[in-house]
């Protein structure tokens, strides 16, 4: 029982990664390999699950501090994740509402 917590906490790190990946990376990765703006498909990633996992390997690997480090910059990395979600909601509450966005 002992390996769980490693196992979610790489787990929810991959899915972390690949949720910024999607994010952030994939397309300027995309464009820069001569991929035209038309033919992109947008792809989902993995929401909730790895800020989810990370979390709860936490709660049995607080006493190592690198551990809880990257564990917090999983999470925060994590475009999946609920603090995301609750962030661009309330950016769009805030800005849209008021005629600030670009938009």
């Amino acid at each position: 029982m002992e390996i769980i917590p490693y196992v979610l906490f790489c787990l929810g790190g991959f899915f972390c990664l690949l949720n910024f990946y999607l994010s952030f990376v994939r397309y300027p990765v995309y464009r820069l390999a001569g991929g035209s703006r038309q033919e992109y498909k947008w792809v989902s990633g993995a929401p909730v699950l790895g800020s989810l996992f990370v979390g709860l390997s936490l709660i049995s690997l607080y006493e190592t501090n690198w551990m809880v480090i990257s564990g917090v910059a999983f999470i925060l990395m994590d475009t999946g994740g609920l603090h995301w979600f609750l962030a661009t909601m309330f950016y769009y509450g805030v800005f849209w509402k008021k005629g600030i966005s670009d938009r």
